[in-house]
């Protein structure tokens, strides 16, 4: 579905609020599925260092318009010559993520989470970066904090060695889209032109002498 393209971009954006000196490591969506490989393969079974801040997606994604409209069929026309058309079409979607923040002191887990509420609700925006069919696509998408911060050192896990604490951040993905970027083979026709008052009535078929090209 191209929705890792989300995962990619909001990956980037907090990794780039680290400093070159942090101790925080960031795992992208795809990483945090695979943690517990990730612990035995990367650490030799010696428990991952922290800080760590884990990203991880919500597997259900919502298809706000799940009917055919324009801009999903017809969309916005981005390039054309005589042999084609080139489309952008998009269908909306919404899905939520989640940062876990995993420190060793409760000290440490507050000030994080503290920082980073501040830059993720005075820095909502992401770009997403989509190459298809030739063309890259970039888009500008928004990530709204949710209401509700969590603590959720309770939680039973055996992921990490020894006490630990954890905070969550929920995010909801704002102004997402799956893209499609289509060539629509063009017509060329011949032996007539169209005036003002030409386009009243469409004129008859027989008349219209036309040319199909393919470039």
């Amino acid at each position: 579905m191209a929705i890792n393209y989300y995962d990619e971009a909001i990956t980037k954006k907090i990794q780039g609020w680290l400093a070159d000196s942090s101790r925080l490591r960031v795992l992208s969506p795809e990483e945090s599925t695979r943690l517990i490989q990730l612990n035995a393969e990367d650490t030799e079974d010696k428990p991952l260092k922290l800080p760590l801040i884990a990203i991880s997606r919500n597997k259900d994604i919502e298809i706000e318009s799940a009917i055919k409209q324009n801009k999903s069929f017809d969309g916005l026309v981005i390039g054309q010559n005589n042999a084609a058309t080139v489309h952008l079409n998009v269908i909306p979607i919404k899905t939520t993520y989640q940062l876990d923040f995993y420190t060793k002191k409760r000290i440490e887990a507050d000030e994080y989470v503290r920082q980073y509420l501040f830059k993720l609700i005075n820095n909502p925006q992401i770009i997403v970066e989509i190459p298809y069919n030739g063309y890259l696509v970039r888009h500008t998408a928004n990530l709204r904090v949710l209401n509700t911060v969590s603590d959720t050192s309770d939680i039973s896990t055996h992921i990490f060695s020894g006490q630990f604490y954890k905070w969550t951040i929920q995010l909801e993905l704002q102004d997402g889209f799956l893209f499609s970027i289509p060539q629509k083979q063009g017509w060329r026709l011949i032996g007539f032109e169209v005036t003002a008052a030409d386009r009243i009535v469409d004129p008859p078929e027989e008349e219209i002498l036309f040319e199909y090209e393919i470039k």
